[in-house]
């Protein structure tokens, strides 16, 4: 299936290219090895790598995780092997590029960890040993302080005779894993069963009951091992019977009748074990809104979504909103959530050009997507967390907290360690026995972000920035800074105060702070999208619309008046603006176009200007690699002003940056037009507005 018709459609980022080019790397797999699995240690242990090599001497040198060159040295080759040991200090991830005496490069990873002081019930991880991820990773991941895993024992495979119940030697052999390495199994109950209608899914009262059966069998098989079972995996997604996928209706209708017999069956046999409902991929509110309409709240005791997204800012106030819906349809109580799965997809790059070591962009991307997405998950009050995923898996290369335990992708030796799982442990180590207390310098179009949160005596802030900020700290005593991959500093104060650079790598700050608050840009902000995205047209002054073209070729002037707003439509992925068919919509995630016959339709996210100033905008557009790419255009009372290709032959990722002058009422548009092709045609946008200074 493509992404070509949707912003978010079900796990959009299965359409991400993730892959690499093998070749590069084939030749140097099975060539490292550390004694610690993963090439993880402990600040007090020495880094010790080996590499199988058949040359005299190897050259290496070590980067950190912003490509800052650590420390080099060279190593003898003796009887086959070369030990590379740096003297480093400061926690971290680290890249080591390892150069033959026959001119032979070749590349792997090493984090060193403070020593875990948590084993946190917040933090989990989704693991796949039931398609066959190896357990023998569980040790690494205690080692931080995760203390869940989330997985699966397939209804398929549990009962391939009608009401015989059995586990696979697979099954059993992660289950004791578990058991030894102390960390607690959630299960998701999934997925269809053949003897109990189709594949895809229980849709009558009697195949609902089997399926009930099944998690009640789960339930009597390991005992008080699981103490919670998932109904159903994104069931607003990809997975779902036949019979569901005709309507929201009909996915709410199904899915509600399979939970209230899942439950009965599971309380009935273990009043104790929590059930979690929902299943939802995202943060669907007509979805939930049908759930719990047709009473699935009295059949859960725990609400789950998966909220990926392309940034995290902003999955706070999503889950605000389905907060209201639950207490809604709940007397005015809350109903605990989690988040069971989470993580940033994107395609692994490397940079083997620059001289400075291999630069994987996606995997650095995923580390500051991982700090700020729990801390604002942790704001917004879930109560448990697990990214997605444990290792690289399958097409999934790129989302490990470690690599794939063969590698062969990158040839970095087994297992080896990936910067998210250097920040997860970093997180967990900071917020770990400390609870959320409030957000601070928040304004109107803050850059900063600053969250606080207390426990054990002590008090630690997260702060990151969108766009690069400053905030200035007054504090009485002695502060400290730590970076997103664990290195700490004391931050230099004069007169009591400092001024701390913010960027999107997350800092934790420590200290006795008295006063904090950001300093204002000489220009200050008029508008900024998504961050004032709304569901009412012409809220802060943005419209959400569309432009029908013969062509796109924009040599005559476009007149505003052809601009068609776009109303709020339901889908199964939660509200947008969209015509109520086709594919043409705006979403907090971006744009996507559509062609009706001979017509472009454009998307048009329109700013009315309520001043007369000279103002600066400031666009950055951003697609996948697999269409022909889109032309994001500049309108200024419907005459191009500025355009910037994106994809297809052009760059992924582009930016515009326009001087305009403008009076109250001037229209300024953004448009979104196809190539030949709208396969693929997801296209996120930023936007800033600066006035004058």
């Amino acid at each position: 299936m493509k992404n070509r018709r949707r912003l978010h459609a079900g796990r959009w980022w299965i359409w991400i290219a993730l892959g690499v080019t093998s070749q590069l790397f084939a030749r140097a797999a099975e060539r490292w090895s550390a004694p610690e699995l993963g090439h993880i240690f402990t600040t007090d242990q020495q880094v010790r790598l080996r590499l199988s090599d058949a040359t005299a001497t190897v050259d290496w040198r070590v980067t950190d995780f912003w490509q800052n060159e650590i420390e080099s040295g060279q190593a003898k080759v003796t009887e086959g092997q070369a030990g590379i040991e740096p003297v480093v200090r400061s926690p971290g991830y680290y890249l080591v590029r390892a150069r033959t005496a026959a001119g032979e490069d070749l590349y792997t990873s090493f984090a060193l960890i403070s020593p875990n002081r948590f084993d946190e019930a917040r933090f989990g991880v989704m693991t796949h040993f039931a398609q066959g991820m190896n357990p023998e990773l569980l040790p690494v991941l205690q080692k931080i302080g995760i203390s869940s895993i989330r997985d699966e024992h397939y209804w398929a495979d549990v009962e391939r005779t009608p009401g015989v119940y059995t586990f696979s030697e697979k099954s059993e052999a992660y289950m004791r894993a578990c058991r030894e390495a102390g960390i607690d199994p959630l299960i998701a109950l999934t997925f269809g069963n053949k003897l109990h209608g189709e594949a895809g899914g229980p849709v009558t009262p009697e195949e609902c009951a089997a399926y009930g059966d099944y998690g009640k069998a789960v339930l009597d098989h390991y005992g008080k091992q699981i103490k919670w079972l998932e109904i159903w995996n994104e069931y607003n997604g990809s997975w779902a019977p036949l019979a569901a996928t005709k309507s929201l209706d009909a996915r709410c209708e199904l899915y509600t009748a399979m939970l209230k017999a899942a439950y009965g069956k599971i309380k009935t046999s273990r009043p104790d074990a929590r059930v979690l409902g929902g299943a939802a991929v995202l943060i669907p509110l007509p979805y939930f809104d049908g759930l719990f309409r047709r009473g699935a709240l009295d059949y859960l005791d725990a609400v789950v979504i998966h909220p990926y997204r392309e940034r995290p800012e902003g999955v706070d106030e999503e889950i605000g909103e389905l907060r209201s819906l639950i207490r809604k349809y709940n007397h005015g109580k809350d109903k605990p959530l989690w988040v069971t799965e989470t993580g940033r997809p994107s395609k692994a790059e490397y940079d083997w050009e620059t001289g400075r070591g291999m630069f994987e962009r996606g995997r650095a991307e995923g580390a500051r997507y991982l700090a700020r997405m729990f801390t604002l998950l942790l704001s917004a009050g879930v109560e448990k967390i697990y990214w997605y995923l444990a290792s690289d898996h399958a097409e999934f290369v790129s989302m490990g907290l470690l690599r794939h335990h063969a590698d062969e992708a990158s040839g970095m030796g087994r297992y080896a360690v990936a910067p998210s799982y250097v920040a997860y442990a970093n997180l967990i180590r900071q917020l770990g026995g400390k609870t959320f207390t409030g957000r601070e310098a928040e304004r109107m179009y803050s850059q900063a972000r600053v969250y606080k949160f207390s426990g054990d005596r002590e008090e630690v802030r997260v702060c990151w920035a969108t766009r690069p900020a400053r905030i200035v700290v007054q504090a009485p005593g002695p502060l400290e800074v730590t970076d997103l991959m664990g290195g700490t500093c004391a931050v230099a104060l004069k007169d009591g105060e400092a001024t701390i650079e913010l960027t999107e790598d997350a800092l934790y700050l420590r200290g006795p702070i008295t006063d904090l608050r950001e300093i204002e840009d000489a220009r200050p902000v008029l508008a900024a999208w998504p961050d004032d995205y709304s569901k009412t047209q012409g809220d802060r002054h943005w419209f959400y619309g569309y432009h029908k073209l013969d062509n796109a070729s924009f040599d005559t002037p476009l007149d505003p008046a052809s601009f068609q707003p776009l109303s709020q439509v339901e889908t199964m992925w939660g509200y947008e603006w969209g015509s109520g068919s086709g594919f043409l919509k705006i979403s907090p995630g971006g744009f996507h176009p559509d062609k009706a016959e001979s017509e472009t339709l454009a998307p048009a996210l329109r700013w009315v200007s309520p001043v007369k100033a000279e103002i600066h905008l400031k666009a950055y557009c951003k697609i996948g690699g697999e269409g022909d790419g889109v032309t994001i255009a500049v309108l200024k009372d419907g005459s191009r002003v500025g355009t910037v290709a994106v994809g297809g032959a052009a760059p992924a990722e582009a930016g515009l940056d326009l001087d305009l002058s403008v009076r109250e009422g001037t229209v300024v548009e953004l448009l979104c037009l196809p190539n030949q092709s709208t396969d693929f045609d997801a296209t996120t946008l930023e936007v800033v507005i600066r006035g004058q200074g």
